[in-house]
């Protein structure tokens, strides 16, 4: 999950926040786009959504595994657009920022990386 690569492994290049908000964002927007615009079977459409948004995650280099299984839950939620706010944007802000704390201040570590 997001959280053993924020706090078990900060240095991780998949970890940064580029990576943790933009990975999630993403694949997010892919799974909406595919529930609402893509009529087909939900196999297929879920199948279809993952590799997409694992696709433009390499594409636009901002790689952040666990947000590869975005797409299932937005597809199978039936999510709308509002989903992309409340919990992917507002969570990711909130992750990020426990972690900069953690990681930094308290844990001594150089997090996010430069």
């Amino acid at each position: 999950s997001s959280m053993v690569l924020l706090f078990g492994f900060p240095e991780s290049p998949f970890a940064q926040p580029k990576n943790v908000f933009f990975g999630h964002l993403l694949t997010a927007l892919v799974g909406v786009i595919f529930v609402n615009y893509i009529p087909l079977p939900i196999y297929i459409n879920i199948a279809l959504a993952v590799g997409a948004g694992v696709f433009f995650m390499i594409l636009l280099n901002v790689v952040h595994p666990p947000a590869g299984g975005n797409p299932i839950i937005v597809i199978i939620g039936s999510a709308s657009y509002e989903y992309l706010i409340n919990p992917i944007i507002l969570g990711c802000i909130i992750i990020l920022l426990l972690a900069i704390l953690v990681n930094k201040f308290l844990l001594q570590k150089n997090y996010p990386l430069k």
